[in-house]
């Protein structure tokens, strides 16, 4: 039987914040092991914040899997915010009505329900790593969300 693991490796920014923005996500299949599939998907907005832009990095890399295949998927996030939020705070969120723990509405709740519906029935694993320290595939996505930015007009 073919082992299929899927990762992900996502970054967005904001040249202002808000300001200028751009998200990429590389992902990475894998058969027994073997890289078998890259594909990168970047994109940008405007107007936009960096939190948005991890988002929608997150939310675009998944869009790209396959439902019919099982298969092991990891996403890799310098953002504590996106990393820590689907594991930890997005649970307590939700039971709290989509509120903090002070009573405040969380931000960008239509982006966090996208990124539950994409991840709905997929095998995913959340990975913090920490940015700008020399990890090859995080460099990776940042420099082309960066590359996405820059090209955003006014």
């Amino acid at each position: 039987m073919t082992k299929t693991e899927i990762t992900i490796h996502t970054d967005g920014c904001c040249l202002g914040n808000p300001g200028k923005g751009g998200f990429a996500a590389v992902v990475r299949r894998y058969e027994n092991g073997t890289e078998i599939k890259k594909r990168v998907v970047s994109d940008s907005a405007a107007q936009t914040t960096n939190n948005k832009m991890e988002l929608m990095a997150a939310i675009a890399g998944l869009r790209q899997v396959k439902r019919n295949e099982p298969a092991k998927i990891t996403v890799f996030s310098d953002s504590q915010y996106v990393a820590f939020g689907m594991t930890e705070r997005l649970p307590k969120w939700r039971a709290k009505g989509w509120r903090t723990a002070s009573g405040q509405p969380v931000k960008n709740q239509e982006l966090w329900e996208t990124l539950l519906g994409v991840a709905d029935g997929l095998d995913v694993q959340w990975e913090w790593v920490r940015g700008h320290n020399g990890d090859p595939l995080n460099e990776e996505a940042d420099a082309l969300a960066n590359q996405a930015a820059s090209k955003q007009v006014r």
